[in-house]
């Protein structure tokens, strides 16, 4: 599977990681404050986790994707098709800093762009309300991973 191609969970972590350093230093994606504001804040730890583990539930690993609906969590942060393309750029210098071959670098280029109708706001459409923080589902309630938050 894509998913052992490209080094399973660790392989996809140490990845994540990575591109979300890049992402995250980019000053076209910076000029974006509400963009910013999520690199500049702890969230970004949860951001790191809920991208790797996107990726592995995509490349066919057994995890299971917990964040919000892609568009939910992203159409309130008025992302251009200017920023978008830098955020692709980005991912080409990580796939080639981490020499991915080039038939995973397409498949995993793929997966990133099939989101970009769900990010992107696209001229003409308006920004969504900023949904505000996300609650804990009613099954993790009182449980040790809704104590950590």
């Amino acid at each position: 599977t894509m998913y052992g191609r490209v080094g399973g969970i660790f392989g996809l972590a140490k990845f994540a990681h990575r591109l979300m350093d890049v992402w995250m230093e980019n000053p076209v994606l910076n000029a974006n404050k509400l963009v910013a504001r999520w690199h500049e804040t702890y969230q970004v730890y949860g951001f790191k986790f809920l991208v790797t583990q996107i990726l592995g539930y995509l490349t066919g690993g057994p995890q299971r994707y917990t964040g919000r609906p892609m568009d939910k969590a992203h159409k309130h942060l008025s992302i251009t098709l200017r920023q978008w393309d830098h955020f692709m750029q980005d991912a080409d210098r990580v796939f080639d800093e981490f020499q991915v071959d080039a038939q995973v670098q397409q498949s995993l280029r793929g997966i990133l762009a099939g989101f970009k109708a769900q990010c992107v706001v696209a001229p003409g459409e308006q920004p969504w309300p900023d949904p505000g923080p996300s609650g804990p589902s009613e099954d993790v309630v009182g449980t040790v991973y809704h104590s950590l938050g």
